[in-house]
């Protein structure tokens, strides 16, 4: 058997990416990575794993018009084809990351054994957000693939009905590949985020990690944790622009990007982490966000860290069938501090139902279970 990887833009960015590559990897199959952009890092892990790349440069994240996007596109999918056609045999099934892999790979795709595995919730994939009626029909590829890939319960099931499917797809949560040298309370790497965790020393440390944007606002938690005090402080660590910067508060701390699974040793020193999400009009269903499947529950839970977060179904579910973290109704000072105050009053408690959510999903054994069923 041989699994040929297909991925558009920037993989550091992409954890279940990564998570798939180096567990096939793990399982013994021989993996092909075909993307758009590697960086250093993925590259020299592919190499010490013996995972052969295929790099099309095509600087995918750049900003251009809807014209040069599609003429970039056409570029794309000519170049994957011809990459995959020197590639693919009877022994061969296409992994297919996300919406963004199929839109570029088109309909030569419905010739060839894939595998489906999308990273959000969208019933349709559109090729431009701007021009909705131009779209693919994503039900005629899920369809058409050996199996389809969730990230969540709720998201299996609605994809399900969307595209009126026979069977339920995997679901595959957005845990990451296990890193077990970084433990809790790790030593820092980075030297400006090392001076910002030792200067909260002392301190309970409120944290976010991940993109910054309106779907994920954080500016009510930011005031919350500052009217708790200098017992406080609340971090985020993002690749975007501190859109904060100007809030105001005393105890609040921005650490930029730092390189995966090295940002994870400043999680290691979270007392609680947030998750927030709330939907709005972007490329993806309303549904999206509602049924959030975030990699950072299982980058929090590794450390034993309790959450909180605002009341959706994505994190409703995974709060209250855990126990590991908090989830509260509106968007209020308020409330974010009474959601703290709650974790604070059983913090061990929350902390060994953390670790306890983490360790029973196994990532790997649900693909090695994928791979045996495309295997036949």
């Amino acid at each position: 058997m041989k699994i040929l990887l297909v991925h558009i833009g920037p993989i550091f960015k992409y954890p279940p990416a990564l998570t798939v590559l180096q567990y096939l990897n793990d399982l013994g199959i021989e993996t092909i990575l075909c993307t758009t952009d590697i960086d250093s890092q993925t590259a020299e892990l592919c190499a010490k794993r013996g995972v052969k790349v295929k790099n099309i440069v095509a600087n995918y994240e750049r900003t251009i018009s809807p014209f040069l996007k599609l003429f970039r596109l056409i570029k794309i999918k000519k170049a994957l084809w011809k990459e995959i056609d020197n590639i693919y045999d009877s022994e061969t099934s296409i992994w297919v990351f996300s919406d963004l892999a199929l839109k570029h790979l088109g309909k030569r795709l419905l010739k060839k054994r894939f595998i489906l595995h999308m990273f959000e919730l969208n019933e349709k994939t559109l090729y431009y957000r701007k021009l909705p009626l131009l779209a693919l029909n994503t039900a005629l590829y899920a369809k058409k693939a050996v199996c389809v890939i969730q990230a969540e319960y709720n998201r299996a099931h609605i994809s399900k009905a969307w595209w009126d499917l026979e069977k339920l797809p995997y679901i595959l949560p957005n845990k990451p590949y296990s890193n077990n040298e970084i433990k809790k309370y790790s030593h820092i790497s980075n030297q400006k985020a090392s001076i910002i965790i030792n200067k909260l020393k002392g301190k309970k440390i409120i944290l976010y990690q991940g993109i910054l944007s309106p779907e994920r606002p954080l500016d009510v938690f930011i005031k919350a944790v500052n009217k708790l005090g200098e017992d406080y402080a609340f971090v985020v660590m993002s690749g975007g622009e501190n859109i904060y910067k100007d809030i105001g508060s005393e105890n609040f701390y921005f650490i930029p990007y730092i390189a995966n699974p090295y940002h994870l040793e400043v999680t290691s020193h979270a007392y609680i982490g947030v998750l927030t999400y709330v939907p709005t009009n972007n490329e993806f269903s309303m549904l999206n966000a509602l049924y959030c499947a975030p990699n950072k529950l299982y980058e929090y839970s590794k450390f034993g860290i309790p959450m909180i977060g605002n009341d959706v179904p994505g994190l409703s579910y995974a709060f209250n069938t855990s126990g590991c973290g908090v989830c509260f109704e509106t968007f209020e000072e308020s409330n974010v501090i009474s959601a703290i105050k709650a974790v604070e009053k059983n913090y061990d408690f929350m902390a060994a139902k953390s670790k306890e959510f983490y360790n029973k999903v196994d990532i790997k054994g649900t693909i090695k279970e994928i791979v045996d069923s495309i295997d036949c």
